[in-house]
């Protein structure tokens, strides 16, 4: 008897999946670049503002994001409001996102000159625009869309890699950017008329691509909802108090989010006072910090890298079980962590730089593995919610993790500027040389391996035993897939 191919699951993704999510992610990655390393010196040096676009720049980031922080309950409200149609519940935002974000990246480098001379038209321009583009963006929640497209975890994983390094590739392709500026530059003979093209050509193609992706993406498991179950902002105070899944990974966040913000806070002044300067003059080899400078952001990139590659094969070894595995990643983010922070106790971390780095290596690379797990248990909180109540609060699950988010990260920054503080950080801004007090050189760079290793260490330990109360396993992901299968709206487009 002839053998049968075996039939593909229904929850398998393959290449027009991968494809999709993947292309769907360009309009988001390439505005991030344009918002965050180019638009301050955009508006400081190259939009003819003069003195006043540095102000209006510095004040419209710090509002937006303190703006940012308040605003996601009303986004994931809006989001999860959504009627369910042929195209699914969550996909039509993304759409959204990509008109919204691309027109206000365009709109913010294309300044008319007729407004530039007008402080007060500016104003309205700039801010108008800046918050269709945030807003655009903040309707990209990778993960709503994910979990409607599979409810298998191995599979969601495989959807996860594809934008996670194409995001990576496109931060390469943005450090490019200022040489195709000159060139366009040379070419206008305006660096106000370079900008402009080069915002207007980029985001332009990003739609067009993010536009083919999701054309290729498709909602399957959208739960049918009364139309008489209305979205309720007590919705999302319900959720805090029943969903117990999502406020253990919220408090487990609170920790473990800590460890990427801690790890990548100072590795840069560590480098540079214990391995590229003369502790007993302060004079700081340049030659050598260039080399180590170069050596940390290939500690920053490379590891997260190998870590989403091979995080789809790992989940396998561990059969699917995304707790338990991020719960392993966690335990060797807190072993390289461990490792820096004694090394430095012991005398051996300033002499062996090689210590340092396999250390952050270790701890980076298993950062990236925990991308997949992570954010699959994201998802499975999603699931969790329709399964415990019957309504699809999918969004609002997802508040309490982007508040944390920008908390951890002005956290982790203001913790690295109290130590430097503490031992009265002080550099020639001619030379770069340090001109503080030299004898508080061993206390720097103890503080600095507090925070960098010492903390991420502790930090995992606590999530870890955070996990363990945890309250979904492998039998009640089987019942929350059944659930949602039979449950499913007829309503998405087949």
């Amino acid at each position: 008897m002839k053998k049968t191919k075996k039939e593909r699951s229904p929850e398998a993704v393959g290449f027009k999946e991968i494809f999709g999510v993947t292309a769907l992610q360009t309009n988001n990655g390439l505005a991030a670049i344009f918002m965050s390393t180019m638009f301050m010196n955009y508006m400081t040096d190259y939009a003819g503002l003069g003195t006043w676009g540095a102000t209006l720049a510095t004040t419209l980031l710090l509002a937006a994001r303190i703006i940012d922080a308040v605003d996601d309950p009303i986004q994931g409200f809006i989001m999860d409001s959504g009627k369910v149609g042929k195209h699914g519940k969550y996909k039509p935002f993304f759409l959204l996102s990509i008109i919204m974000t691309g027109l206000g990246v365009i709109a913010l480098y294309s300044l008319p000159d007729a407004i530039t001379k007008a402080p007060w038209l500016v104003t309205i321009w700039v801010i108008f625009f800046y918050f269709v583009y945030d807003i655009g963006a903040s309707f990209y929640n990778q993960n709503l869309l994910y979990r409607t497209m599979t409810s298998d975890p191995e599979e969601r994983g495989k959807l996860l890699i594809g934008p996670r390094l194409w995001v990576m590739i496109l931060g390469m392709l943005g450090s490019a950017m200022t040489t195709v500026l000159v060139s366009i530059q040379t070419a206008t003979g305006s660096y106000k008329t370079a900008y402009m093209i080069l915002a207007g050509v980029s985001m332009g193609i990003s739609c067009v691509v993010s536009f083919i992706g999701w054309l290729l993406c498709k909602e399957k498991h959208v739960v049918e909802q009364d139309e008489e179950d209305k979205v309720k902002f007590s919705d999302f105070i319900d959720l805090m108090k029943t969903n117990k899944a999502m406020m253990i990974d919220f408090f487990k966040n609170i920790f473990s989010g800590f460890i990427w913000t801690f790890l990548f806070a100072a590795p840069s002044y560590y480098v540079k006072w214990a391995y590229c300067a003369d502790p007993a003059t302060g004079a700081v080899d340049m030659e050598k910090l260039g080399t180590y400078s170069m050596i940390v952001s290939l500690m920053m990139l490379f590891p997260l890298l190998v870590g989403t590659i091979v995080a789809n094969p790992l989940l396998k070894a561990f059969k699917g079980d995304i707790v338990r595995m991020h719960r392993f990643d966690l335990l060797m983010q807190g072993v390289g962590g461990l490792i820096m922070f004694i090394g430095q106790l012991l005398g051996v971390l300033q002499s062996m730089p090689a210590v340092f780095f396999a250390s952050m290596f270790v701890m980076a690379t298993f950062i990236g593995i925990d991308f997949i797990p992570g954010s699959s248990i994201g998802m499975e909180i999603m699931d969790y919610t329709i399964y415990k109540t019957g309504k699809d609060r999918s969004a609002l699950t997802g508040v309490l993790g982007k508040f944390l988010e920008k908390a951890q990260n002005a956290v982790s920054s203001a913790l690295v500027g109290l130590i430097l503080i503490a031992v009265g950080y002080n550099v020639d801004s001619v030379t770069g040389n340090y001109i503080g007090e030299l004898s508080k050189f061993p206390t720097m760079l103890t503080g600095l391996t507090v925070v960098i290793g010492l903390l991420p260490a502790l930090m995992a330990i606590i999530s870890v035993l955070i996990l363990r109360k945890y309250p979904i396993d492998q039998e009640e992901r089987e019942k929350m897939r059944a659930y949602i299968a039979e449950h499913q709206s007829k309503k998405v487009e087949e």
